[in-house]
C-alpha cells in the first residue's frame, strides 16, 4: 500500500468514527462497519428532516416554507438518488 493510499484509507476510518459518534443509535455500539454507518447515517438524516418538516408544517408563519420543504422531502425520497453515476469527491482534500 503506498503512502497515499494509507493516508486516504487512515482518514476514512477517522471520519467514520467521527461520524459514528454523532449517530445516537451507533453511539454506544463497540463496532460498526462502514456499511452500517452510512445507512444508519442516511436514516438518521431523513429523520431530522422529517421533524423539520414536521416543525415548518406546524408553523403557520412559514407557510412560504412548506413548498420547498415539500419538494425537499420529495427528493430525499427518491431512491434514485442513492445511485449516482459519477463518484462522490472527498470534501476534505481538495487535491
Amino acid at each position: 500500500m503506498t503512502r497515499t493510499s494509507a493516508t486516504k484509507t487512515n482518514m476514512t476510518k477517522m471520519e467514520l468514527k467521527k461520524l459514528k459518534s454523532i449517530l445516537p443509535t451507533l453511539k454506544q455500539k463497540p463496532t460498526s462497519t462502514p456499511m452500517e454507518i452510512v445507512l444508519e447515517t442516511i436514516r438518521y438524516i431523513r429523520q431530522l428532516e422529517d421533524q423539520l418538516i414536521d416543525r415548518f408544517q406546524l408553523d403557520p408563519s412559514n407557510s412560504t416554507s412548506q413548498s420547498s420543504l415539500s419538494d425537499v422531502s420529495t427528493l430525499s425520497n427518491d431512491s434514485s438518488l442513492l445511485s449516482i453515476s459519477t463518484p462522490l469527491q472527498d470534501i476534505g482534500n481538495s487535491n
